[in-house]
């Protein structure tokens, strides 16, 4: 089969919904075949849009010459093009690829929507590469599975149809088509490992066992399809154990150790967070089985993960801010305000708290500068300590540093959208309505 009809077959998995494909062009080799195949494609297929975009990570001297480059092939086969200019810096404990591959996707990611396909020009030995690193790494089955055919991006998908394919083979086509294309000097570098690997390891596998990358490929795919069982089975789990995106101690801790990491895993996944090492995951699962009332936490790259009334939560950074300050609030010019802790507070009319007077001040306060214990809260027998109500109304802990106390000159009149102080309470719902939102 040539190289074009492997092409075409690989685009019949795209959804039926797609109408644009976005071809991610960096003007190597590889890339620059995928846009050729692309473009042949298309001849057949005029209901698709395509974009060719290029991403300049002004690493190299000659960027603004090979994106010039990149304009041209896409020129040369009427297709539209789009220059994308990223900044790459590195931070401590970040190596310069994965800080130039973040950056590439977000800048992929700005054309993409529910109906468009990203296709990259990922091959065989790209596929054997990433394997590798993840065997160096000690991954899990995750890391060894390497990169899907297919997966989610964006609003939409990414398709790697050169996968099966060697770069030998996009080699032979790129001569036959007489294509020219872009080679990054630091390709050469042995600093980088996948170069390690591509120079060094790869050709001394290929030269003792000649079918070794068809083999890893096959390697691969069972891996995936093994992936693909696991996360069906711990969606399976999910559905048992999760609500409002927590997760019940007492239904993860039925499981069997196996699948309470795989749920756990999966749950990751679905939150939109990375996954977390062996380590961390035996915390998390100590903290499940931990007494209701114990105050633990697992720190996590994106933030927290924990443990309040027998469930398991994921608890953003900006979630966990706290704040000191006291905020004057003017009502009549200032519905929503933003606090310095990423929360916000709204009023509307319509509620149960007596709106202030001409010459009262509004300010709001939180709970670490809050000289007041006790609260008369309206719809209560009597005064309660403000640690008692915030106890009952069931807020997780570490909000409660967060929340927002509502005064009117130096009288506590409400506690967020949750208490109305006693004296201060509108009959009718003719007074104003606070919504208090822990992130925004």
């Amino acid at each position: 089969m040539s190289l074009q009809s492997r092409f075409s077959h690989s685009l019949v998995s795209l959804p039926s919904t797609t109408q644009r494909i976005v071809i991610a062009l960096s003007g190597g080799l590889d890339s620059s075949v995928l846009l050729h195949l692309a473009a042949q494609y298309h001849k057949s297929h005029r209901h698709l849009e395509l974009l060719v975009v290029h991403v300049n990570h002004g690493l190299q001297e000659q960027a603004n010459n090979w994106q010039l480059n990149c304009q041209q092939q896409a020129e040369a086969l009427g297709l539209p093009f789009v220059a994308e200019m990223v900044d790459v810096e590195v931070k401590a404990r970040s190596s310069l690829e994965a800080v130039a591959r973040e950056k590439r996707y977000q800048a992929l990611a700005k054309h993409m929507d529910a109906h468009s396909c990203l296709l990259t020009g990922h091959h065989a030995d790209d596929q054997f590469e990433t394997f590798m690193l993840a065997l160096k790494r000690g991954s899990g089955l995750q890391g060894l599975a390497a990169m899907p055919p297919m997966r989610n991006f964006a609003a939409g998908c990414l398709l790697r149809p050169l996968l099966s394919v060697t770069r030998a083979e996009l080699a032979d086509y790129a001569r036959q088509q007489r294509l020219s294309w872009i080679e990054d000097p630091s390709n050469q570098s042995l600093e980088f490992d996948r170069n390690f690997l591509r120079h060094k390891i790869l050709p001394e596998l290929t030269g003792r066992w000649p079918q070794w990358l068809a083999s890893t490929q096959r390697s691969v795919q069972l891996l995936q399809e093994s992936v693909d069982l696991l996360e069906e089975l711990a969606e399976s789990d999910y559905q048992t154990l999760e609500s409002e995106q927590t997760l019940c101690c007492e239904s993860l801790l039925l499981l069997s150790p196996k699948r309470q990491r795989n749920v756990l895993r999966y749950w990751f996944k679905r939150m939109g967070w990375a996954y977390p090492s062996q380590a961390q995951l035996a915390q998390i699962l100590t903290q499940a089985s931990a007494q209701q009332d114990a105050k633990v936490a697992v720190t996590l790259a994106e933030g927290e993960c924990r443990r309040f009334q027998a469930c398991l939560y994921l608890v953003r950074k900006v979630e966990l801010l706290e704040s000191n300050l006291v905020t004057n609030w003017e009502l009549a010019s200032t519905p929503i305000l933003t606090l310095d802790n990423g929360s916000q507070l709204a009023w509307q009319n319509g509620g149960k708290l007596l709106p202030p007077s001409s010459s009262q001040q509004v300010s709001v306060k939180f709970r670490t500068h809050l000289e007041q214990k006790e609260f008369k809260a309206f719809g209560r027998v009597g005064s309660r300590s403000i640690k008692k109500l915030l106890q009952e109304c069931k807020l997780p802990p570490w909000q409660r540093n967060r929340l927002p106390f509502v005064f009117y000159d130096e009288v506590l009149v409400a506690v967020a959208d949750i208490y109305i102080q006693q004296d201060y309470a509108c009959p009718n719902n003719k007074g104003i309505a606070l919504n208090w939102l822990p992130t925004c």
